[in-house]
């Protein structure tokens, strides 16, 4: 009961700012005879019937301090004539009207208000719509600039990466190029120092056997001659002897005597052929065979060291046809390659991004790791057989690299220039047509926000304008407040703004055709 008295009189000061202490208040309310006393004088005093409103005692504050009250109670009141009881009716029914015309005007004007508040709530609301979804843009654009350069910061030091292993990978092939060359080379002359020793020994024209030959012929008719003389010889001693040993005389025989010299001398004339024939077929014959097996056995040697020599020559002539064929290449892809790195070079130094700002930088929820240079296999001494670049312990061409950073998956080796122009230019419409629906996808994006933004501008501007026309009878109507005025004009600014925007966006840019694409895919399509 206490509690709910002190509740009271605490509520009835705090209404009417009466100073008070709370805590005396508190414990005159604990002793007893102080809460009783305290209780009868508030239910004597503090009543409905004796006890001001809120409104009556904010005008009697006021007429205090404008000193009214001093001069109206200073004031004789007993000449003053009382009102009947008809004056007192009428100004009561005057009050009466008074009042309900008041009640209107302020139902009305409360009408105004709550439509007022709903269209601040309104704005307030389609404001900080706008504001959440800008702010949301921004954060989706902050963290998508932030992904873009993160994305190009590695792409770029992989770039870099890279620049270093071909730079290395260049010089440690062409060392390895010429070593294998000089070693190749040295293997050749070798090789020909031995052909030449083998050449040297295929002399076709063999001084011992033409001396041989020649001997054996001069001892044949050597040995014609001397067995063509001994028989003659022997024929005449055969003759002597006869004759010496017959009794027949000369005188008396002569006629057999000349036949028998006639018969001696034919047989003298016929001796050389015989001689010939039978030194020929026993001694010269044989000879001449055996040289000539032996000189087809030599020519057969021959036949065979000549064709060992002739497809060694050959061997050396294609290899080194394949060595000028593959220098020349080296060359180019050297000269390539290296038009390729300081293209490179110059854009990664002109094009870097710049550094991302500390708030997305502490705004972002992870920091993300630092690429690390990747240990390359080009540091160590590259196998004498390998002629293809290594980047990164992966065997890749030129080609392949920069269609593994693009994205873009080649054709297989196997296939033809047709083929593979036909794959690039594949790719390049897909990509095109990606790049179509994206730029479709922005601008019905873009057009669907801006009508919205539109669509509830127009909402508040026609619940603004039904607010402000309720309650007139004029058709000329315009804002009282200048701030809500001016809030309207700078609503109207921004969606022209937006407007301009919407008439300045030429997507058919984003359509066009890519004339770099055209040229790399020329270019490697080659």
């Amino acid at each position: 009961m206490s509690d709910k008295s002190l509740e009271e009189l605490v509520k009835i000061l705090l209404d009417r700012d009466i100073p008070f202490d709370r805590d005396e208040l508190r414990s005159a309310f604990k002793a007893p005879e102080s809460r009783k006393a305290i209780q009868e004088w508030m239910q004597e005093y503090l009543t409905p019937e004796t006890l001001l409103t809120k409104e009556e005692a904010d005008l009697y504050a006021a007429l205090t301090k404008s000193g009214d009250v001093e001069r109206l109670s200073s004031q004789d009141l007993s000449g003053v004539q009382a009102l009947n009881e008809s004056e007192i009716e009428d100004a009561i029914e005057e009050l009466k009207r008074s009042t309900a015309a008041i009640e209107k005007q302020t139902e009305s004007i409360r009408l105004q208000q709550n439509a007022m508040r709903s269209l601040v709530k309104n704005e307030q609301r389609a404001r900080e719509a706008r504001a959440s979804s800008t702010a949301a843009q921004h954060r989706k654009w902050s963290e998508e600039s932030a992904q873009v350069s993160k994305a190009i910061e590695e792409l770029s030091q992989n770039l870099r990466y890279q620049i270093s292993d071909l730079e290395q990978h260049m010089k440690v092939s062409e060392t390895t190029a010429k070593q294998t060359v000089e070693t190749i080379l040295t293997a050749d002359d070798k090789l020909l120092a031995s052909l030449q020793k083998l050449a040297a020994d295929l002399d076709p024209i063999n001084t011992e056997d033409i001396e041989t030959m020649s001997r054996i012929k001069e001892l044949s008719a050597r040995l014609i001659k001397h067995t063509v003389e001994g028989i003659r010889t022997r024929l005449d001693r055969i003759y002597l002897e006869a004759l010496q040993s017959s009794n027949i005389t000369a005188d008396d025989n002569n006629q057999e005597n000349q036949d028998l010299q006639d018969e001696l001398e034919s047989l003298y004339s016929e001796i050389l052929p015989v001689a010939q024939m039978s030194a020929e077929q026993q001694f010269l014959q044989p000879a001449l065979r055996t040289m000539a097996a032996s000189s087809g056995k030599s020519q057969e040697r021959a036949v065979k060291a000549v064709e060992y020599i002739h497809s060694c020559l050959t061997y050396l002539n294609a290899r080194l046809s394949a060595y000028q064929t593959r220098t020349s290449e080296t060359r180019a892809h050297n000269h390539a390659l290296t038009t390729i790195l300081s293209t490179t070079k110059s854009e990664l130094t002109q094009s870097l991004p710049p550094p991302l700002p500390k708030s997305n930088l502490n705004s972002s929820p992870s920091k993300p790791a630092l690429p690390r240079r990747r240990t390359s296999s080009l540091t160590h001494p590259p196998n004498l057989h390998l002629h293809r670049r290594r980047s990164s312990g992966i065997d890749l061409d030129p080609e392949t690299q920069i269609a593994r950073n693009l994205g873009i998956t080649l054709p297989p080796t196997s296939a033809t220039a047709a083929q593979v122009a036909d794959s690039l230019g594949r790719i390049r419409r897909e990509r095109s047509t990606k790049l179509g629906i994206h730029a479709t996808s922005l601008q019905t994006t873009t057009e669907g926000s801006i009508a919205a933004h539109v669509a509830e501008s127009q909402v508040a501007l026609r619940v603004l304008t039904d607010a402000l026309l309720a309650e007139s009878a004029y058709g000329g109507v315009r804002l009282v407040d200048p701030d809500v005025e001016a809030s309207v004009g700078m609503f109207e600014g921004e969606v022209e703004g937006l407007k301009k925007e919407m008439e300045g966006l030429d997507l058919e840019v984003l359509r066009g055709r890519s004339v770099d694409g055209e040229r790399f895919v020329k270019r490697w399509t080659r």
